[in-house]
């Protein structure tokens, strides 16, 4: 994948920016038929035969009867070091895997917050590749015929990623109120998008900066650990890979370039998660024996 430049510097219009530029790897999902031993989102885990396979005990819809058998949490996305050596992770981890409960659960914050109850909706886990000997040949993956409650939106397709590396920048927000408000009068005067579409890389990714002041923002604390650190973006789960269409001039910076237009380039997992916007994984950098928290938007 090649994602053109952005067509101007943002910082000769915004030098408040300078400094503030960050990395990130876009993943680039594309529908396929991912193993066990690739990245992917929505393919099968890496995961010993014997260990259990990780289950909701009912789900947590309130408004409809509950599920009477233990619900298996779906294989979300498969992520390798080797592919991305901008993934932060514990040291020894080579892979991470996410799971999670496949009906609008996903979409609360139920167990987000350290001292909640234990999030059993999510679950990251990391590995070491070289310990599984004895693989799980057939991960559990229900289906919509299965007679259990699930939700289509949040059975990702299975999808091959190609990920590529950019620079983003923050969200308004990140540099303060005065500094929003002066974008969002400047993006007035002088069409320059910076609140729309000219921030942060929008789709899928690892690392980089968080999506939008939707999620949340510095005035609330939700983005510091209870230990007292910013918390740090590890993954974003997007619903969409591109918020506008590759012929919209602010963000055609955004969409590969030799990647045809349509539905496969935009929703090419199926996933309609955080209000069809984005499902954020944040990690503290203090320590990785603290909670990893998600956030819906």
């Amino acid at each position: 994948m090649r994602t053109p430049p952005p067509p101007s510097d943002i910082t000769a219009f915004f030098p408040a920016l300078r400094g503030h530029e960050r990395t990130t790897t876009m993943l680039h999902p594309t529908p396929g038929d991912p193993g066990v031993w690739d990245s992917s989102i929505g393919g099968p885990l890496l995961w010993p035969a014997g260990e259990p396979w990780p289950c909701h005990p009912y789900g947590c819809r309130t408004d409809r009867a509950p599920q009477t058998e233990p619900l298996p949490l779906i294989a979300v996305a498969q992520l390798w070091v080797r592919d991305l050596p901008d993934l932060p992770h514990p040291p020894g981890a080579d892979l991470l895997q996410v799971l999670w409960v496949p009906d609008d659960s996903v979409d609360c914050l139920y167990g987000s917050r350290q001292g909640d109850p234990v999030d059993e909706c999510f679950q990251v886990r990391w590995r070491t590749a070289a310990d599984v000997t004895d693989p799980l040949p057939n991960p559990p993956r229900p289906g919509p015929g299965d007679g259990i409650l699930l939700e289509e939106e949040y059975l990702p397709v299975p999808c091959t990623l190609h990920p590529e590396r950019v620079g983003e920048y923050p969200p308004a927000w990140v540099l303060g109120k005065e500094f929003y408000d002066h974008v969002a009068e400047q993006d007035e005067r002088l069409g320059t998008w910076y609140l729309g579409v000219r921030s942060y890389a929008d789709g899928c990714k690892v690392g980089g900066w968080p999506a939008d002041s939707n999620i949340g923002g510095p005035y609330d604390g939700w983005f510091t650990c209870d230990c007292g650190t910013p918390l740090e973006a590890l993954l974003t789960i997007a619903s969409m890979e591109v918020r506008h269409t590759p012929d919209t001039a602010p963000s055609s910076y955004r969409v590969p370039a030799e990647e045809p237009a349509g539905k496969a380039l935009t929703e090419p997992t199926g996933l309609a998660v955080g209000d069809h916007t984005y499902l954020q994984v944040f990690y503290c950098p203090a320590s990785w024996d603290h909670p990893i928290r998600r956030r819906p938007m």
